[in-house]
């Protein structure tokens, strides 16, 4: 199951399914607040900067981010 990131700003979060993530960066290089982040093979998603903006989400080729509702 994803692991969900919460914005500060919105009732909606980024859910992101580890199993399915190849850590190929794509999301990253899409990311305007620039609030993903790569590191040593984990992809971090920091909830503060992230405007929720969706452009993670379609340009993730293996379908590892979901936008989901905070319940």
């Amino acid at each position: 199951m994803g692991t969900p990131v919460k914005s500060a700003v919105h009732s909606s979060l980024i859910l992101v399914d580890y199993d399915h993530c190849s850590y190929c960066g794509a999301c990253v290089a899409v990311c305007p607040p620039d609030c993903i982040i790569l590191h040593d093979a984990t992809l971090l998603i920091d909830p503060e900067a992230c405007t929720l903006c969706r452009r993670c989400i379609p340009a993730c080729p293996t379908g590892a981010l979901t936008l989901g509702e905070v319940a």
